[in-house]
């Protein structure tokens, strides 16, 4: 867990960076224990696609609650298809 000096110190070095660079960064904290989750709305592909980058491999979370559209679960389907995500359900 991280103090509040860390948290302020990579505040500050990571408030300018790319979001790829920030993604790294915050991957490499979790030592080897990063996942990402998803609802997989529309914008999600642009999280999904940008961590992917970092981690090819990362776990990706979606808790399917079963209530989505056709469109969400045929977006999604794309998505992981795409991506080539590896998804823990």
């Amino acid at each position: 867990m991280m103090t509040a000096d860390q948290i302020s110190k990579a505040n500050s070095e990571l408030r300018h960076k790319p979001a790829f660079d920030v993604v790294k960064w915050a991957i490499a904290q979790a030592n080897g224990r990063a996942i990402v989750s998803t609802n997989y709305r529309p914008y999600e592909a642009v999280v999904l696609h940008l961590v992917t980058q970092v981690q090819a491999d990362i776990p990706v979370l979606w808790v399917d609650h079963g209530y989505n559209r056709a469109a969400t679960y045929q977006h999604a389907e794309e998505v992981k298809r795409l991506l080539k995500l590896n998804i823990k359900a």
